[in-house]
């Protein structure tokens, strides 16, 4: 074995006091010439004696092993750490090409190695002393002594193996007999050395007649037969091991060389036990087979858990089956049939018996299978007492023993060959009986207990489907009346999606009213109905509470050919099967909205009508300047004199200027007098206020009114339109002009004057605007009748009571309110009130 150093590359594994020595060893011999070279050391403490002189003498040193494998041309590595683990470890990883010596091995080398070395000084110092006896025998003498040193540690270490041995196979033992898996040890002459505590309970054979024998096989099997562990020591073919254990053996997939398997042995136990087995190998250092353990634990529970298991699924799967018919696109009857076919299938019985509750509260027989006279009875007051009480206790009633005595259903079955019955209640979802299931076997004792729960199940899920299809029949009446009222209301009617205000569905007045079919309309917004981003509507829908409803009114809608019309939206939330949906109904106003503005548009034409001489006035001014200029350039021409250009460019200014303020008079006299239309657009109020005296401003000049605005120039805009809020201010002014003049009338001139006051300002949320006159003033129950319909205190002729009125319901499109006070011989104010946009 010395040879294999000889001039080779190695590397050491544990750097420790050994390692220093065979170091110094190799540094200061020269094993004649062929002197091995160190090429690495290994170890976790850098400060190791080995690493501290391997590194002071150039070599490379790590702390971990595996960078020893990447060293150029390793011959030969030497685990000198005593670490059978990690030898075994090292052993694996090795590149390939590489030798390994383990510890032992390498001891039995270093001695000759040290021999080696101390024979090479020896031979140098008698070389020195020829001749000289005296010497040589000291020489000889100190070689002796070396070698019986040698031999000596060589014995200590021996005898320090074999203790570790022995204290090794005390532990082994220690640990099988104290392990609560059944086990048992064979040597490699297949002799028994451990039959452990738990097998001695497990087998009922003491340790005491097993162990030195060669009799494993005989508590498992009825004749002897090889053990897996035998398996593993004779190292069988594994077309042996079919012959043996068939299709139950496999290899261990945690384990090399080991097999496994799971066998019944009916040998074991009252009944028999089964075991899972586990065999391996013991190897010694070498690899070489010493012996074989086997393991094996009692599955019997396991296994009857898995054939519970095994049994459940198989009914599961039945049951599922079942379901499946119930639950199938079939009329009930047809469901119930086969339904009695499955139930025959998976309990073999002779009959099957359905009976459901009757109007009158009795039971009928309404299935069957099997022979039909198993589900008549000979007494039919008994049979209903009994099916009566299955219903009143709502639980599964099994009679495992029919006797033909006596007279009654179970003995009338008894007669008819039945040996037991079992009666199964149909329940509801809501736990109500209405009809039981009686199946019937000609065995006794058929219908264990362990199936209740099982026939239970099945007689829920019969009832559930049984009252079902009857709920199904009243849904298809509710649906069918639901839809008819549903299509025959005068009105179109929407159902929305409660967030998308996507359409559901819709009646048949849709069509009549919009011109889309109800296909055109699916999954389009409601939105969409109407001219463009709608804020007040999207805003309301989506803030609608359950159980609430919300009127829109004076929407613009459009029908299908792009024609417009005018519509109230009633809108309230509501649950469509599961669905939360908006249901929204339309009325069409067209008619109305058109007579409204009709007398809006009457109304203006009565105010333009009655300021004539107001606008004529407003428009005569800028006439009169250009007039005065043209007369003035005419003078200049027939004169001959030169205009100059200051002149000249004041003059056209002033031209300019008046053709622009005329043309401004007649363009909004043009606007105010057009018919506005019922929209809205985002408004600052004040803007409508100031147009009012473009057309009433001479009015007021004439009616010597003073006129006081106190406009907010930051309040927020609202949701209006321009036009109509402006003959809404006309009518108040108009009526403010006449109260104030009709008090001056009844009053002593000068005694007080007359004012007209309008501000507008924020408050809570709100846009505010006050008309405040210091006219005649209205007592109480004027001012209570002061918005009806052609209601008027003015003379015959001066008025048709409308202005207030048609202000009232303007006001009310645009979500405002308006409100009265006034105080007779003190004035009248009119508080109007908007909603402000964010």
């Amino acid at each position: 074995m010395a040879n294999i150093l000889k001039g080779a590359k190695v590397a050491f594994v544990g750097g420790g006091e050994l390692c220093r020595q065979i170091i110094d060893l190799i540094l200061n011999f020269d094993f004649s010439g062929k002197k091995p070279r160190i090429v690495g050391v290994a170890d976790h403490d850098p400060q190791a004696e080995g690493m501290q002189l391997a590194r002071s003498a150039g070599i490379f040193t790590t702390s971990d092993y595996q960078e020893l494998f990447k060293v150029k041309d390793l011959e030969v590595l030497i685990d000198l750490a005593k670490d059978d683990q990690l030898a075994e470890e090292i052993d694996k990883r090795r590149p390939r090409g590489v030798r390994f010596l383990n510890h032992y091995e390498f001891f039995s080398l270093w001695d000759l190695l040290q021999i080696e070395g101390e024979k090479e000084k020896i031979l140098d110092q008698l070389e020195e002393n020829v001749g000289s006896y005296q010497n040589i025998r000291g020489l000889f003498e100190e070689f002796s002594n070396h070698l019986e040193g040698i031999v000596i540690r060589s014995a200590h270490y021996s005898l320090d193996i074999a203790r570790e041995l022995e204290e090794s196979e005390k532990t082994m033992a220690q640990i099988i007999q104290g392990s609560t898996i059944p086990t048992f040890v064979i040597n490699k002459d297949h002799v028994i050395t451990h039959w452990n505590r738990a097998l001695e309970n497990l087998t009922g054979f003491p340790a005491a007649e097993m162990v030195g024998t060669k009799r494993q096989s005989i508590p498992f099997w009825e004749k002897e037969r090889p053990t897996m562990a035998d398996v593993i020591l004779d190292q069988y073919e594994e077309g042996e091991l079919w012959q043996y254990y068939g299709e139950k053996w496999k290899k261990s997939a945690l384990i090399d060389d080991a097999y496994e398997a799971e066998v019944f042995f009916p040998n074991l136990g009252q009944s028999g036990l089964w075991c899972f087995f586990t065999a391996a190998p013991i190897k010694a250092h070498d690899g070489s087979l010493i012996g074989a353990i086997e393991t094996l634990w009692d599955r019997t529970e396991e296994k009857r858990a898995e054939q519970q298991r095994e049994e459940y699924t198989n009914e599961l799967a039945a049951l599922c089956s079942l379901y499946t018919t119930l639950s199938a696109p079939l009329p009930l009857h047809e469901r119930l049939q086969a339904t009695l076919k499955d139930i025959q299938r998976l309990w073999v019985t002779e009959s099957a018996c359905l009976f459901l509750k009757g109007e009158n509260g009795g039971y009928q027989l309404e299935h069957y299978l099997g022979r039909k006279e198993l589900c008549q009875t000979g007494d039919s007051l008994d049979s209903q007492e009994r099916l009566l009480q299955v219903l009143n206790e709502g639980d599964v009633l099994i009679n495992n023993r029919l006797f033909s005595e006596g007279a009654g259903e179970f003995a009338f079955l008894a007669e008819k060959g039945l040996g037991s019955v079992v009666y199964v209640p149909l329940k509801s979802r809501f736990s109500e009986c209405i009809g039981v299931l009686r199946l019937g076997s000609k065995e006794p004792d058929y219908f264990v207990q362990e199936k209740k729960n099982i026939l239970e199940l099945l007689g829920n899920r019969i009832g559930v489907t049984v009252e079902n299809f009857m709920l199904q029949e009243q849904y298809i009446k509710s649906e069918e009346k639901y839809r008819s009222l549903f299509n025959n209301d005068p009105n179109p009617i929407f159902i929305l999606d409660s967030k998308s205000f996507e359409i559901l569905d819709c009646n048949k007045r849709v069509r009549e009213h919009y011109g889309y079919l109800k296909e055109d309309l699916s999954g389009v917004s409601f939105l969409r109905l109407s001219s463009g981003e709608d804020q007040e509507l999207i805003q309301g829908l989506k803030g609608l509470s359950p159980e609430q409803s919300v009127l829109f009114s004076k929407k613009r809608h459009y029908r299908k050919n792009g024609q417009a019309f005018y519509v109230n939206i009633n809108v309230s939330r509501a649950k469509y099967g599961e669905l939360d949906v908006l249901i929204a109904s339309t009325t069409d106003i067209t008619e109305s909205v058109e007579k409204d503005a009709q007398l809006i548009q009457a109304s203006k034409m009565t105010t333009l009508g009655t300021m004539v001489a107001g606008m004529a006035h407003e428009i005569s001014q800028p006439l009169n300047v250009i007039q005065v200029c043209s007369d003035f350039f005419a003078k200049m021409l027939k004169q001959g004199q030169k205009i100059g250009d200051e002149d000249l460019w004041a003059i056209s200014q002033d031209i300019s200027e008046n053709v622009q303020r005329a043309a401004g008079i007649i363009k909004h006299m043009r606007d105010f007098s057009r018919q506005s239309e019922v929209v809205k657009s985002e408004i600052n109020i004040n803007e409508p206020i100031r147009d009012v005296f473009k057309i009433l401003g001479h009015q007021l000049k004439v009616h010597g009114v003073g006129l006081e605005l106190d406009l907010d120039p930051d309040i927020p805009h609202i949701l209006a339109e321009h036009n109509r809020l402006e003959q809404v201010f006309v009518n108040l002014v108009n009526n403010a002009l006449d109260a104030m003049d009709e008090k001056k009338t009844r009053e002593e001139r000068g005694q007080r004057e007359k004012v007209l006051t309008i501000t507008s300002f924020m408050e809570k949320n709100e846009v505010v605007v006050r008309v405040s006159d210091t006219g005649i003033g209205m007592p109480k129950e004027i001012v209570d009748k002061i918005f009806e319909p052609f209601f008027t205190t003015k003379e015959v002729g001066r008025g048709t009571g409308l202005g207030v009125s048609i202000s009232y319901g303007i006001v009310q499109d645009y979500q405002g309110t308006i409100e009265v006070d006034s105080e007779p011989g003190k004035g009248t104010t009119f508080e109007l009130r908007f909603p402000a946009l964010d």
